[in-house]
């Protein structure tokens, strides 16, 4: 008699497991103080301007983050794009950028290190912009898992 209702709920298992995730990855990284242990922060190598750094483990934003995005070409022939923020994100942004001024924010795209940029102003409107450093494949994987602003698809 349990067998019968076992095997309905392994089959709506597998079924609910066998739903592919998708496979991008978007993470901002924030500048983290040198004297952080290892187990707070990690080595990076800036290039704006040019340094060895450290950056928090935990990443300041992710995907999960994301509530649509704007690629576009960048003047050195890679992609650039904007991100927009949900509510929760654009809260996040607003105080990140005014508590840390100065500090550099990393943005890891599929686990690749794109872009570092210097915080230089406060953003209150929840937009960061990567702009250049990503791939064609990196742009074809956003544009199927988040919404693209000014696209006349529908989602």
């Amino acid at each position: 008699m349990r067998l019968r209702f076992l095997l309905p709920l392994l089959a709506l298992m597998f079924v609910a497991f066998a739903k592919k995730q998708s496979q991008v990855t978007v993470h901002f990284h924030l500048e983290a103080n040198a004297q952080d242990t290892s187990t707070f922060a990690i080595p990076a190598t800036l290039h704006y301007p040019p340094r060895q750094a450290y950056v928090e483990k935990i990443p300041s934003f992710t995907e999960r983050d994301i509530a649509a995005i704007y690629p576009f070409p960048a003047d050195d022939g890679t992609m650039g794009c904007a991100f927009k923020f949900d509510e929760h994100g654009r809260f996040d942004l607003e105080m990140l950028s005014t508590e840390h001024r100065g500090h550099s924010l990393v943005a890891i795209v599929n686990g690749r290190q794109v872009i570092d940029m210097q915080i230089d102003k406060r953003v209150s409107d929840g937009i960061i912009t990567i702009p250049r450093g990503l791939l064609p494949q990196d742009i074809a994987m956003l544009e199927k898992k988040f919404r693209v602003l000014g696209s006349k698809k529908k989602r």
